[in-house]
């Protein structure tokens, strides 16, 4: 009997907890925007005379992308909430130039890469609800490709924010950062977008 009343006690507070969250308040602060990336990022390239496979080369490869974005925060705090979901993109490799009588397995076709990362926006010099030189951080992965090759992903940068109206933000940022699979790639990107603040 006490097999059947541990999940029946969890399947009720669950229950609870989900009935409190729909009887709670809407959250009035935040925001939704939409981004734009672009920038570059390490790729490995292996190639191959006859059987033997000679030292990788590293290259490195443009990534652009659209999507959208979740911001946690009142309008005028300084610190936000960032959560982004997007699409990106990954250039074709191409072989290296110095290569002859090496044969490269390259990818000759752009890479399709579902994202996700989230984060911290941090203000540092400014009026968050007028102009506001910024700090950003953000951790996240690759975590769906049609080639089983995801990967996780942190970033460093700065950035600005304007507010030219009450509810519109237009922000901009510039990071550099990580790639890891396996080993670490260094990643460098440029951001902008716009954003819809509710309170």
């Amino acid at each position: 009997m006490r097999f059947f009343l541990a999940p029946a006690r969890l399947l009720a507070s669950s229950m609870i907890a989900l009935f409190g969250l729909l009887l709670s308040a809407p959250a009035q602060a935040g925001g939704v925007g939409l981004i734009g990336t672009g920038g570059l990022h390490a790729d490995r390239v292996y190639g191959y005379t006859g059987d033997v496979q000679e030292k990788p080369e590293n290259q490195m490869n443009a990534n652009y992308g659209t999507g959208f974005e979740l911001t946690l925060g009142d309008r005028d705090n300084r610190i936000s909430g960032i959560f982004r979901f997007y699409y990106l993109q990954d250039a074709p490799q191409s072989a290296p130039k110095n290569g002859d009588g090496v044969n490269y397995a390259i990818r000759t076709y752009s890479r399709d890469i579902g994202m996700f990362t989230g984060g911290l926006q941090w203000g540092l010099v400014g009026d968050p609800t007028r102009l506001q030189f910024t700090l950003v951080t953000l951790v996240g992965s690759g975590f769906l490709t049609k080639d089983f090759t995801e990967f996780a992903q942190g970033e460093v940068g700065v950035g600005g924010t304007f507010n030219p109206t009450r509810h519109m933000q237009v922000f901009a940022e510039a990071t550099g950062g990580i790639r890891y699979r396996k080993r670490v790639y260094p990643t460098a990107n440029a951001t902008l977008g716009v954003r819809y603040l509710f309170d």
